[in-house]
């Protein structure tokens, strides 16, 4: 009776479990005597990023209401990175590496033409090259609108706007004057003038100033007539005194709005110093701090004891300046300040005892501790820490070999990133004007090929070595190897392969009419020729194996 009413459970049991699984639609689990486990309900790991207890008790993000919310709060964070950027040594620096890194004195166009792509033959290709880069040459100081910067100081401009606020705004302009050699001209506006007029907030086309279209395309810009500063205040926030410019005129831009898109949807930019701006603000005290006592220290060199008195008629002793002003109760109030110079010796209360000031600032925790700091910062901007604030201190040669790789690549991907994304639609537009003045063959099919035949690889100045000497052996092995051409070595020198190649030709000829060239020994020739012989055999009994 027993064995069979534990049957009965057990065939009930699997019933059930089995109308369970079926219910849920989850397969089966069997144990070891082939009978269906207990099904579980549905399950997942805890996570303790999700935790409300301890130290995650009181982290709970705060989400902003509104678009409105969001661009006030872009513009209190760029307003620090532009105070941050004009008072604190570090952040000052920090920007103007990056620029000068990235964009240096500007960033030159090589016309990379495709023969086979534009079905032209190689010496049409290289004398169209010829005249663009000419066309370059002539347009790069009359870049600015306002003929104040070339077009490599307007880079370095734009740089450094991207790294302070987080963003770019330059007006294309065509300027009719006789001096100019092209019309096209550039003007780089302050981002902080982009803002949505208080009448048009409730836009939902208009995000910040940005007014948006279909597929999230920006269809114009809101830039207000006066800057940010004492005038801002002057014009209200209202559309009347705002410029509303549309980001094309057919297929030639108006405006060139950049910035690094981090976020889904999003339509401004952030300065880099947002995830550190607590860090640098904060270390820029701390110096300050530590500097002034150290100053005071130095100054404060005895301290007398005087005995007792009344501490107010001391203070009004050795005030060296007073300010009176009036407090809200109509009773005058006296603002005190002690000049402290070298030498000073004070005088308190309690005794008739002197004390010296021995200086024992900073403590030796001091350097460690900033560097902590430092490297926090580093890691916000992704660069190492040794690049970044320039302490080579302590670090061997691979450890900084290291570093400068590790910066060039992010380096290489702004510069990527401002060649093509900012330079190159303006040498678009410059080369069909170009073309439209006859400055370039009429015959090279240009807006059916536009892009194919503005193409090009925007370079700037190099990285440098640390042993030249074994980065150009380095070289000459590659171009022997034939996994590298003289025109790249060339190029990421910073230099141009045929002004390069003509340069060489002009000094060989220009030696062997003076008669200064070494004659060629044919004891070396003939060894160079059998070395040579030698090599071509063992390649090809490798490629016969």
């Amino acid at each position: 009776m027993q064995a069979a009413a534990y049957t009965d459970k057990t065939r009930l049991f699997s019933t059930t479990v089995n109308a369970i699984a079926a219910s849920l639609g989850r397969p089966l689990l069997y144990g070891p005597d082939d009978k269906p486990l207990r099904p579980s309900s549905a399950y997942t790991y805890k996570r303790d990023a999700a935790k409300r207890t301890g130290s995650m008790k009181n982290w709970i993000p705060r989400r902003l209401a509104g678009r409105q919310s969001a661009a006030l709060q872009r513009k209190q964070i760029v307003e620090r990175s532009v105070d941050l950027t004009n008072n604190d040594p570090h952040a000052s620096g920090i920007v103007d590496t990056f620029a000068a890194t990235v964009m240096g004195s500007g960033l030159v166009p090589h016309p990379a033409l495709d023969p086979d792509v534009l079905d032209m033959d190689k010496q049409t290709v290289r004398n169209l090259q010829k005249k663009q880069t000419m066309v370059y040459q002539n347009w790069f100081p009359w870049a600015d609108a306002g003929a104040r910067m070339t077009f490599g100081g307007i880079q370095y401009l734009v740089m450094r706007n991207l790294m302070q606020y987080g963003e770019y705004l330059v007006l294309l302009h065509m300027i009719k004057d006789p001096v100019r050699p092209y019309s096209l001209a550039c003007r780089v506006i302050n981002p902080m003038r982009l803002k949505t007029p208080v009448d048009k907030i409730n836009d939902p086309n208009i995000i910040d100033g940005v007014e948006i279209g279909k597929f999230g395309v920006p269809k114009a810009y809101w830039i207000k007539k006066s800057g940010p500063g004492i005038l801002d205040s002057a014009l209200p926030d209202i559309s009347k005194n705002f410029l509303r410019i549309t980001t094309r005129a057919g297929h030639r831009w108006k405006v060139l709005h950049g910035y690094i898109c981090q976020d889904p949807e999003q339509v401004r930019g952030m300065p880099f110093f947002a995830p550190a701006m607590k860090y640098l603000r904060d270390l820029n005290d701390f110096l300050d701090a530590e500097l002034v006592s150290n100053i005071v220290t130095a100054a404060f060199s005895l301290f007398v004891e005087t005995g007792a008195g009344d501490p107010t008629d001391m203070a009004v002793w050795l005030a060296s300046h007073t300010e009176t002003r009036t407090n809200p109760d109509n009773e005058q109030e006296d603002t005190r300040y002690q000049e402290i110079i070298p030498g000073a010796i004070f005088y308190g209360r309690i005794g008739e005892k002197p004390h010296p000031i021995s200086a024992q600032r900073p403590g030796t925790t001091f350097e460690p501790f900033t560097k902590v700091i430092k490297k926090a910062i580093s890691l916000s901007l992704n660069m190492p820490y040794p690049v970044l604030f320039k302490d080579v201190e302590g670090v061997n040669f691979a450890g900084f070999r290291s570093a400068m790789l590790d910066a060039w690549r992010v380096f290489m991907m702004h510069r990527t990133r401002m060649g093509q994304g900012f330079c190159q639609p303006i040498n678009i537009m410059l080369q069909e004007e170009a073309f439209l003045r006859g400055h370039l063959p009429k015959d090279i099919a240009f807006y059916e090929n536009t892009y194919q035949i503005c193409r090009c690889d925007w370079r700037g100045s190099p990285k440098g070595d640390i042993e030249p000497v074994k980065a150009v052996t380095a070289d000459l092995k590659a171009i022997q190897g034939r996994i590298m051409s003289r025109a790249q070595a060339i190029t990421e020198r910073g230099g141009d392969y045929r002004a390069t190649i003509d340069q060489i030709e002009e000094e060989e000829e220009d030696l062997k009419s003076k008669g200064l060239l070494p004659e060629p020994d044919p004891k070396k020739a003939d060894k160079e020729a059998t070395a040579q012989a030698v090599t071509d055999k063992m390649e090809e009994e490798k490629r016969e194996e």
